[in-house]
């Protein structure tokens, strides 16, 4: 992104460009974080109904149903951990402005889904295809829990049971991405993929991830990744491409492997409640239709719209659905 010219074009032209880039919206889905186990993977209906990859995210989804369909707007217009300071009541969320500040689905104590990997060379990718956005990503950075951090269900995450300073701290700029070796961006894929040395631990951790992008939005998205090191052994990663991702676990057998958590069903019933504020574009929320289906461009995922109820979340026909109402109201 040119900065020059924002720094000339004035207020109003800072906020028009505002306008047209707040939302790209993204997530870790390798090694898979929370929101992509309990939102991308498992829905909210999918649990209700039976039919979850992961039935421990009805855990996560109890007291806030629809809050799991926002799994890719985690996120604040601030410049994050780093310069913030642990300022926020939830880790995994940071207080997203998403759910007001309050606790996302992600910050609940339960038995999550782990990664398997080893201290070393790691890479963690990004998947931002709900509104890609290459050119103005300036930074990731990730967090690990301090050594001798015992995970516990029940207990939430405080930023004391982390360490002080990001164990992985990279610099982007798409107008000259070669300077970075540690960010690639994969535009193919919609992904970017960020290589960083995990540090000497074993047994359960978190690692607590950021992606940041440059002013005028400052936008920034935060989540937390769940993982069993292995002991300290290095390994050499490959980011992974579309024809390698498995759309379940994330990465391929020499980078991360998944264990489900196990857990008795819980039932959720989808509400009509919607979490944010920020009022998206119309092209992020404009209905569609293929043949007798409309569907619902909810942050790029398209959602068929319901037939048997005009709010809230559903399933019909085996598929997750959203009411009309609901896809046309700000959020």
């Amino acid at each position: 992104m040119n900065k020059n010219f924002i720094q000339k074009s004035g207020l109003g032209a800072m906020l028009l460009m505002f306008s047209a880039v707040t939302f790209g919206h993204g997530f870790v889905d390798s090694p898979g974080a929370r929101n992509y186990f309990c939102g991308k993977i498992t829905k909210p209906d999918e649990v209700a109904n039976g039919v979850a990859k992961y039935p421990v995210c009805g855990d996560a989804f109890a007291s806030d149903p629809n809050g799991g369909y926002s799994y890719m707007s985690v996120l604040n217009h601030h410049q994050g951990r780093k310069v913030l300071g642990p300022v926020t009541k939830n880790v995994c969320g940071f207080d997203s402005e998403t759910w007001k500040g309050g606790k996302t689905p992600w910050d609940n104590s339960i038995n999550w889904p782990v990664n398997n990997i080893n201290s070393g060379s790691l890479v963690f990718s990004w998947d931002i295809s709900n509104g890609p956005h290459f050119d103005d990503s300036s930074d990731f950075r990730y967090w690990i829990t301090k050594p001798g951090f015992v995970y516990q269900v029940g207990k939430e995450l405080t930023w004391a049971d982390f360490e002080d300073q990001p164990f992985c701290d990279l610099p982007y700029n798409d107008d000259n991405p070669g300077a970075y070796p540690n960010v690639r961006a994969d535009k193919g894929n919609a992904h970017i993929h960020t290589t960083c040395t995990v540090p000497s631990r074993s047994g359960r951790h978190v690692i607590y991830a950021e992606w940041g992008r440059e002013p005028p939005t400052y936008e920034r998205f935060h989540g937390c990744i769940d993982v069993q090191i292995g002991g300290g052994g290095n390994t050499s990663s490959t980011p992974a491409t579309s024809s390698s991702r498995s759309s379940v676990v994330p990465g391929s057998s020499s980078r991360s492997s998944v264990i489900p958590s196990s857990s008795s069903r819980s039932s959720v019933v989808p509400s009509s409640s919607s979490r944010s504020s920020v009022v998206p574009s119309s092209s992020s929320r404009a209905a569609s239709s293929v043949g007798n289906t409309a569907y619902c461009n909810w942050y790029g995922w398209q959602v068929p719209i319901c037939k048997t109820q005009t709010t809230g979340w559903g399933n019909e026909n085996n598929q997750t659905c959203v009411g009309q109402v609901t896809c046309d109201a700000p959020r």
